[in-house]
């Protein structure tokens, strides 16, 4: 008798597409220098002043940041040597891959009005030590629809970061309403119109989940308009959970579920 392949069911069609996309999660993480290469956070002073572990003397103002001298380190962009001093400019929340040091990359970012630098380096414990992503099973029934109302404009909404003493504006572009567990729950999300995701805490927090995760909004395949899909198997760490030299802002203040989401990512492994 020939054997027949059954249909691929629901679940089936679930776990496939999540396997894929958790592959390629991993796999983005991974590179030499992404969000596992942190090894450094440092603000940088307004009078100039060495950085520990880095050559050169360094000093940022609202003007802007400097870098001055600091043998072997290079331009990123384009690999001429740093001769004299280099100066930067960014927006809030911006990021620029400033300098090179051997293989190591210094990133210049502007947080809070105040410029910083991280190092990323493709040797660092995280990211040679980086073995997967634990998560939850993958679960439809945390495959949730609800609802989206979308704000005429972004508001501009303050909130706490992973990095202590540091807030940050995010934003808040629309709202999700959704139902667990019999129970109806709004949320604000945040990021860009075309592509908003929402920040929140859960139950889970602490225990098996890092402080709080981010899931992203999608509209339903063939929905009404406004109809999202949140799917909260692909609820994601953000980099503070991988990495103490992150600045990722929190959930905007309310977006707290009362209850325990088991579904998606877990709290990454400790590496020694």
């Amino acid at each position: 008798m020939t054997a027949v392949t059954p249909a691929p069911t629901r679940t089936t069609d679930l776990q496939s597409a999540w396997d894929a996309w958790h592959r390629g999660r991993e796999e983005a993480l991974a590179v030499p220098h992404g969000w596992l290469s942190l090894t450094g956070f440092h603000w940088l002073p307004e009078t100039a002043g060495e950085l520990d572990g880095l050559p050169g003397v360094w000093r940022a103002d609202a003007a802007g940041a400097e870098l001055t001298g600091g043998d072997g380190l290079v331009v990123a962009a384009d690999g001429r040597p740093v001769e004299g001093t280099l100066t930067a400019q960014l927006a809030e929340d911006g990021s620029l891959m400033w300098v090179r040091d051997g293989e190591r990359v210094v990133e210049l970012v502007l947080r809070g009005g105040r410029y910083a630098v991280r190092v990323r380096d493709p040797k660092a414990p995280t990211l040679q030590g980086f073995r997967g992503i634990p998560a939850f099973p993958v679960d439809p029934a945390w495959v949730l629809t609800g609802t989206y109302a979308a704000y005429p404009a972004p508001v501009p909404t303050e909130v706490d970061t992973a990095r202590a003493g540091l807030r940050q504006r995010v934003p808040a572009v629309g709202e999700v309403t959704v139902e667990i567990a019999g129970t109806s729950h709004t949320l604000v999300a945040t990021g860009s119109a075309g592509s908003p995701s929402i920040a929140f805490h859960d139950a889970t927090n602490g225990d098996t989940t890092a402080p709080w995760r981010v899931v992203p909004v999608v509209p339903a395949p063939g929905g009404r308009a406004g109809e999202v899909v949140l799917d909260f198997n692909r609820a994601v760490n953000q980099p503070f959970s991988f990495s103490p030299f992150g600045t990722c802002p929190a959930p905007i203040a309310g977006n707290t579920l009362p209850v325990a989401v088991t579904a998606g990512e877990r709290t990454p492994a400790a590496v020694a």
